[in-house]
């Protein structure tokens, strides 16, 4: 009779087939030691992970894997089993047959007998060199990711909206404050404790919701610092969104833009006061390059122009609007402000034809810049219409010309007054039958002469266009015809030639002591040179001597020295009986000649007497630059201009 199998044995035997299958087919090395480190079995993954065949290692020590670098590890993991229930996932080098080092997975385990005695240990290894290797590889890149990313400036976040997790990189500490751990241990509450919008910086705002449209962001945000300060930050970056449009991941950078934000704040403040400086500025202003074409124009141009801006932005735009006759001291200006070694600027007034017709003066500042270590030049203009100025000073002008005139027209007629006067006290002798040619009369008359002299010359002065210097050359001759008329002898052939230079202008203080000499040598000659004769010849001349500095030395050691002007000749001569012998230049007895004395030396001239076949008087005389220009000319020329 058979006996029947135990059916729970051959239940734990089809188990332990199992499990000794298992373990033969599993990748894993599977091998057991006994307490003294003999491996005592070996499986087929132990086989391909350590490169030895079962038959090789069985009965050694399992001692033959540590690598020189760690020799006894193994005996010492088993003697620590002894007092662990179980090691696991420990990882460390093991040495292959083939002499290669590999990184494993131990888990260390236990084998009990009934009486729960250790008799033996298992070790299961796991090879994980690929892994171990990827992640060297994985640790270097994120190494030189976070080297990276430092060096930007910038931080970089990468934000799970699934899972509400999010992780940083970059110049953290940088831009927050916080140390990377720190930053770290914070992760998404960041966007809820630290940043906030613009507009209302205590508002606490939820990442990437309603405020994020389309795949890309860009927002500016403030963030608050570790040190409670607060700066402006740039959020930019994209979101990942899944197959039906719902976003699950925002990948993105955080800038600091507080130096940009509060570098833009200055110039928007800048352009605001440049705004309101242009809108209350009554100029124009230009700026041009190096060839002077325009690069910038604005101000009130069509208020002084009645062109638009565009209308004279091109290199002959303006230049095309300036009146003819001052394009070429502008243009002369401008080429002076070109040859300036270094910045510098010239002050220009000159007219514009307006857009309407009429004509407007303009003021301009011309001046140099430089830009770029003075490499690059530039030239900047400021243009201001002072139009009512000129206009102003053209009234001013015309009436100062009337009252002048006015003054020389009241003077005149006063000093005819006197002369009249004289006329009637000569008068008055005669009928009272004083000697006809009796010395009082002489003088009476000889004054009646130097007051028409002064006359005339007011008078002149009243009928021309100049108002503080006189034509001598035109005064000379009139007041010689009328001496000539007074004086002329009734029978006598008495000639009259004139050698005048043309157009000599002389102030008031030349002219009037200048004329009173004219009078008494020319008057002397007519009453005095031709007696006894039948005829004669009386000639005057007057020329332009040169400038100082120049022949006549005898001008230059006078008081004239520090004189930069004009030296002048006047000559009075006739072929007559000549001047008597015993007459004295330096000297004189006669009135006439001691006031020509006095008045030559009032000009710091000098007085020369040639008796040669008659008589002839010189007179030399320096004149400054300054008494030889008309003075009011330029304001004339500005109301004759007009």
């Amino acid at each position: 009779m058979r006996n029947k199998e135990d059916p729970n044995r051959k239940n734990i035997e089809n188990q332990i087939k199992i499990l000794s299958e298992s373990v033969e087919l599993s990748n894993d090395a599977i091998v057991t030691t006994s307490l003294d480190g003999i491996i005592t079995s070996w499986n087929k993954g132990a086989e391909l992970i350590y490169g030895y065949p079962a038959k090789e290692v069985l009965g050694m020590p399992m001692a033959i894997l540590d690598p020189p670098i760690l020799v006894g590890e193994t005996k010492e993991l088993n003697e620590l089993i002894e007092f662990e229930e179980q090691i696991n996932n420990y990882e460390t080098l093991r040495l292959r047959k083939d002499g290669k080092l590999i990184n494993v997975s131990l888990t260390l385990s236990p084998i009990l007998d009934d009486s729960e005695k250790l008799i033996a240990v298992l070790i299961i290894a796991r090879d994980i060199t690929k892994s171990k290797m990827a992640e060297e590889k994985l640790m270097k890149s994120e190494e030189l990711y976070r080297i990276v990313t430092e060096q930007t400036g910038q931080i970089i976040y990468n934000y799970n909206l699934i899972a509400d997790k999010c992780s940083w990189a970059g110049a953290i500490e940088e831009v927050t404050g916080y140390s990377f751990e720190e930053f770290r241990i914070l992760g998404k509450y960041i966007w809820i404790t630290k940043i906030f919008p613009l507009e209302e910086p205590g508002i606490i705002i939820k990442p990437f919701t309603k405020r994020i449209s389309g795949d890309r962001f860009s927002e500016e945000l403030k963030f608050k610092r570790k040190d409670g300060t607060f700066i402006y930050i740039e959020n930019r970056g994209v979101l990942l969104k899944d197959d039906y449009g719902h976003p699950y991941k925002a990948v993105g950078v955080i800038k600091n833009i507080t130096d940009l934000k509060n570098a833009l704040d200055k110039i928007e403040e800048s352009e605001t006061k440049y705004r309101s400086f242009v809108q209350n500025f009554h100029g124009i202003v230009f700026q041009f390059d190096e060839n002077f074409a325009p690069v910038f124009l604005d101000g009130a141009v069509e208020g002084i122009t009645g062109y638009r801006e565009k209308d004279l932005t091109s290199r002959d735009g303006w230049r095309e609007i300036i009146y003819p006759a001052d394009l070429t001291l502008v243009l002369k200006e401008e080429e002076k402000v070109q040859n300036f070694s270094s910045s510098g600027y010239v002050n220009i007034e000159y007219r514009i034809k307006h857009l309407d017709g009429s004509i407007r003066w303009i003021n301009e500042i011309l001046q140099k810049i430089y830009r770029v270590n003075g490499k690059h030049v530039l030239y900047q203009s400021t243009l201001y219409d002072i139009t009512e100025r000129k206009e102003t000073e053209k009234f001013l002008v015309n009436i100062e010309t009337a009252r002048k005139k006015e003054i020389h027209h009241r003077i005149k007629n006063n000093l005819q007054i006197i002369s009249s006067l004289l006329d009637l006290q000569a008068e008055k002798f005669d009928n009272r039958k004083f000697i006809e040619d009796s010395e009082v009369k002489e003088a009476f008359r000889e004054s009646q002469d130097r007051v028409i002299s002064m006359a005339l010359i007011h008078e002149e002065l009243h009928k021309g266009g100049k108002i503080d210097t006189l034509n001598f050359s035109q005064y000379i001759e009139e007041l010689a015809n009328n001496l000539f008329f007074t004086y002329r002898p009734g029978n006598a052939c008495i000639t009259f030639d004139k050698d005048i230079e043309k157009d000599i202008f002389f102030d008031m203080d030349t002219a009037i002591p200048l004329g009173i000499i004219v009078n008494e040598l020319f008057s002397n000659s007519l009453k005095y040179a031709f007696k006894g004769r039948n005829k004669g010849e009386i000639i005057i001349r007057l020329s332009g001597g040169g400038k100082t500095g120049g022949n006549i030395d005898s001008i230059e050691g006078r008081k004239n020295e520090d004189c930069n002007g004009s030296i002048f000749i006047l000559s009075v001569s006739d072929n007559g009986v000549g001047i008597p012998e015993d007459i004295d230049i330096e000297n004189p007895n006669s009135l006439g000649l001691q006031l020509v004395v006095s008045l030559v030396d009032q000009l710091d001239g000098e007085l020369e007497l040639k008796r040669n076949k008659g008589t002839e008087f010189t007179v030399r005389f320096a004149v400054p630059e300054s008494n030889n220009t008309e003075s009011a000319e330029s304001l004339l020329q500005l109301a004759d201009n007009d």
